[in-house]
């Protein structure tokens, strides 16, 4: 879907936001009354969700997270549902902690990226979150499922809450899906544990203050950290090892992606210092097809780009088909891999550690 459409999109769903709006509140109710079951894993659950439709960050958090909770000498694991794979209910094993077990076209490209990054812990995919969070406790060793995009998932019970805004746009366009991106309205706050402020390095210092002002004074109760993502490294598909992102200062490349926030991406590397000749951005999951990446080559051979350059959501995706481009040309310019990663404030791990009851002898869920 081109940018463009969405607005009008939007316009034409605006009536029936408000009924959408109101179904979600009815499903909470009901899950809070006791209406609808709500299941618990014999292990805690943490939970990284979003109110928007997406753009928030929310992979590389999920990854900051896993990372954390293994230095303190825990055993993660990821749930996800495996948008844009066919993992169906599942659960699927994505990655087994030691190895990537399924394409990105099964098991969906974030989980196949999260399976990736993570050295030691398990990634698994499905719509059924209480099976895969079962499976992963009882055949993969976690001792903490980390819920990936759980925040209306509310069938699967959790002890954390952690709720990603944007911190440039925290509520969207301000209307409930379909008359905009809100999946609930912002009053859906209530439930999180904590909020977190993501790309608090594109926000004003100034701006970031009133935005914590003003979610203190409407939830006084949960706190609010901000976190920044910031490029990490540069890999190339060809081998050859991995480069610093500042690499990319002073020449003009190609860029493409396929994320719910292009924008973002493009404002990424030209903060690196890069000038775009080019760009092409896809819809959010696209299954890319070889007349995907032709385009992008042509349009990169025509600018005389240094580098093409994407990201590690969207290389899982074309690895093998990039590869099949590669052979059939000669002296193109080269393809690299812009890695990010998050960095929460301190705060943020001082409320995990004081909520999973971290430092104490014996650890709240290991009696279950």
């Amino acid at each position: 879907m081109r940018p463009g459409i969405l607005p009008v999109l939007y316009a034409l769903g605006r009536p029936f936001g408000p009924l959408y709006a109101a179904a979600m509140k009815g499903r909470v109710w009901a899950y809070g009354r006791g209406h609808l079951p709500s299941r618990s894993l014999p292990c805690p659950v943490i939970s990284v969700g979003n109110l928007t439709l997406g753009g928030t960050g929310k992979t590389p958090h999920v990854v900051a997270l896993c990372r954390w909770l293994q230095d303190r000498g825990l055993r993660p694991a990821v749930v996800s549902r495996g948008y844009g794979g066919k993992a169906g209910r599942g659960p699927k094993v994505v990655g087994d902690g030691r190895r990537v077990l399924l394409p990105p076209e099964i098991g969906g490209d974030e989980p196949v990226m999260m399976a990736e990054a993570l050295s030691g812990v398990p990634v698994v995919a499905g719509s059924d979150r209480f099976a895969g969070g079962a499976l992963a406790c009882r055949e993969l060793g976690a001792q903490v499922v980390v819920l990936d995009d759980g925040f209306q998932h509310l069938s699967l019970q959790r002890e954390i809450d952690i709720v990603l805004l944007d911190a440039c746009r925290p509520f969207g366009n301000g209307r409930v899906f379909p008359g905009g991106d809100l999946r609930e309205s912002p009053g859906a706050l209530a439930r999180a544990s904590v909020i977190l402020l993501t790309k608090a390095e594109s926000v004003a210092s100034n701006d970031l203050c009133l935005l914590r002002h003003r979610l203190h004074e409407i939830l006084p109760a949960i706190p609010v950290f901000a976190s920044e993502t910031r490029p990490k490294g540069i890999r190339f598909s060809e081998g050859g090892g991995d480069g610093l992102p500042q690499r990319l200062s002073g020449l003009d490349i190609t860029a493409f992606c396929a994320l719910a926030r292009p924008e973002d991406f493009w404002l990424g590397v030209e903060r690196l210092g890069a000038r775009l000749a080019s760009r092409e951005a896809f819809p959010d999951h696209h299954p890319y097809a070889p007349a995907d990446l032709r385009r992008v080559v042509e349009a990169a051979g025509r600018k005389g780009v240094a580098a093409v350059v994407t990201t590690a959501k969207d290389w899982v995706k074309i690895a093998p088909l990039w590869e099949e481009i590669c052979a059939r040309r000669q002296n193109g310019p080269p393809l690299w891999i812009l890695d990010v990663e998050a960095r929460p404030e301190q705060g943020l791990w001082s409320f995990l550690s004081a909520r999973l009851a971290l430092g104490k002898e014996t650890l709240p869920w290991q009696s279950r």
